[in-house]
């Protein structure tokens, strides 16, 4: 009897140990809400990040874009309205245009590199009509490769995927992403999984890709280098 309790034990010791953690992304959850915004609309290529008056918590951020999968009436004070043919000539207020990814690792400066370089650990569509704005509200929980109690770091990435064909933040020229300023220990079977309340992660706007300083510094090399050869041929 006794021998069986040690091996009993020992096999729940090791099942704890090795267990993978388990995360609810769902960008709506008790206590919190975020929400992804078409581009502003007079700076499109700059990403906006913070909550509105209408997400929980609340905040002040004002967007000029709308919700994703919205109409093409402003939502109220601070939102705007979802074009049909915004920037990059996309239409925003189609919701399966969009993906939403979710990218996790144990330290800020290596989430910021899976989420520039990467792929995401999970996706989902965006969602419209009176979700609109949301990508998840059935919540999908994520099984990581990390063991149960492991502090990590989260990012929600959205980006226009190109009718299914882009599939990643890092490949997308239209997108956005929000990075949390917190970790949350992975919880594991048969516990509740943690969501992503009190993460510090915001709603965000997407926005066009523009080049990065160092690519328009060789391109106006180059174009100089080009300019002289000519001169010097005439």
């Amino acid at each position: 009897m006794k021998k069986t309790l040690v091996v009993v034990s020992i096999l729940a010791g090791a099942t704890g140990l090795y267990a993978q953690g388990l995360l609810n992304w769902s960008d709506a959850a008790p206590g919190y809400t975020i929400e992804i915004l078409s581009p502003d609309t007079t700076t499109p290529g700059q990403e906006f990040t913070g909550q509105t008056t209408f997400d929980t918590p609340s905040g002040n951020t004002t967007y000029t874009g709308g919700y994703i999968g919205g109409g093409a009436t402003g939502n109220g004070p601070g939102i705007g309205a979802t074009p049909s043919s915004g920037a990059g000539g996309v239409n925003y207020q189609t919701p399966a245009n969009f993906t939403a990814g979710l990218y996790v690792d144990t330290t800020g400066a290596a989430l910021t590199t899976d989420i520039s370089t990467g792929s995401p650990v999970a996706t989902t569509t965006l969602l419209g009509g009176g979700n609109d704005g949301l990508y998840n509200s059935a919540a999908p929980v994520y099984t990581s490769s990390f063991a149960v109690n492991t502090p990590v770091f989260v990012g929600i990435a959205a980006w226009y995927n190109g009718g299914g064909t882009i599939n990643s933040y890092s490949a997308a020229s239209i997108r956005g992403f929000v990075q949390s300023t917190s970790t949350v220990a992975l919880a594991g079977p048969p516990a509740t999984p943690n969501d992503l309340a009190g993460m510090g992660l915001t709603s965000f706007s997407l926005a066009t890709a523009i080049p990065e300083p160092s690519t328009i510094a060789l391109g106006v090399i180059g174009a100089s280098a080009f300019l002289m050869r000519l001169r010097r041929k005439q």
